[in-house]
């Protein structure tokens, strides 16, 4: 079939820009890139965070061709999909946390920590600033409609989204997936455990963030568990990915695939044999999580 002029991606928010962080989300995690449904307070907090004002995408504003897959994201609040909450025991964390500094001045660290895992080419995607508050925020949105992209934690993906045929048969070209296949490599050829390692490591400064994020009585721990399970459940499209596009923004044809959650939304957009290694990758990470995890451990506090 004809391929369609060159679009902006459409099925794209942080991830992969995330698989980094779903990467780096799930790099510190690694790859999986936010407790709040109403995005206006969280976009009033990473201001704050960020000492500035950043201009908020809009549909309007988004250029020509973008998907309501991975559209900018709107002003109105956006549920979160239905996701079972996940028992778990508190993170069994190191003796001694003195080598954590303060969140607001984590970054130094992270990068460090994160360089020994990913080596400079993996660090040359990530947004150097507020990482742990960026990470824990797009964990928490992985599960909702969209992700603002004030926190994402890694820059876009290269190239835009690649599309075949016209009309009722307009649909992602195979080669898109090529676009996400560095990420994925790098993911994969990062240890589990050692990734699981980091992430227990630097676990204070997430379950800070978190509360920070409006969740004092919960923990940022058993919201990922949660939102990996949903990611494994992401639908694995066979064949053409079909695709609509009413007016200015891309939807996927199918009504199941369009009511995805964001998460789900990033896996699919790479492909089937991408997305596959992703979540091969997130079950060994979620072993290797749950084996440094025991009952009656107590968080401690990172420096204030």
């Amino acid at each position: 079939m004809p391929q369609s002029a060159p679009s902006n991606d459409p099925l794209r928010p942080p991830p992969p820009r995330r698989v980094g962080w779903l990467v780096a989300v799930l790099l510190i995690v690694a790859l999986a890139v936010l407790g709040y449904a109403n995005r206006g307070r969280l976009q009033q907090w990473t201001q704050a965070w960020m000492g500035h004002t950043a201009a908020v995408p809009t549909a309007a504003s988004a250029p020509a061709k973008t998907s309501s897959a991975a559209a900018a994201p709107s002003s109105a609040p956006q549920p979160a999909a239905s996701v079972a909450p996940v028992a778990s025991a508190p993170l069994q964390l190191p003796a001694s946390t003195a080598s954590l500094p303060a969140l607001h001045h984590s970054d130094a660290t992270v990068l460090q920590e994160l360089g020994a895992l990913l080596g400079k080419p993996g660090l040359a995607w990530l947004v150097p600033r507020h990482l742990i508050l960026h990470f824990v925020a797009t964990v928490d949105n992985l599960t909702r409609q969209t992700v603002p992209q004030q926190v994402w934690p890694v820059h876009p993906v290269p190239g835009v989204l690649r599309t075949t045929g016209q009309g009722v048969d307009l649909a992602i070209a195979p080669d898109n997936a090529r676009r996400y296949a560095p990420y994925v490599q790098m993911l994969t050829a990062i240890s589990p455990q050692r990734a699981a390692q980091l992430y227990v490591q630097l676990y204070p400064l997430c379950e800070q963030a978190w509360r920070e994020l409006g969740h004092p009585k919960s923990a940022f721990n058993d919201r990922l568990l949660a939102v990996i399970a949903n990611l494994l459940q992401a639908p694995e499209p066979q064949g053409a990915v079909l695709l609509r596009q009413p007016k200015v923004l891309y939807t996927y044809a199918d009504p199941a695939l369009e009511a995805a959650p964001a998460g789900q939304k990033i896996l699919m957009r790479m492909g089937l044999e991408n997305e596959r290694a992703v979540k091969d990758w997130l079950r060994q990470f979620r072993q290797d999580l749950r084996a440094q995890m025991q009952p009656a451990a107590t968080a401690p506090s990172p420096a204030q």
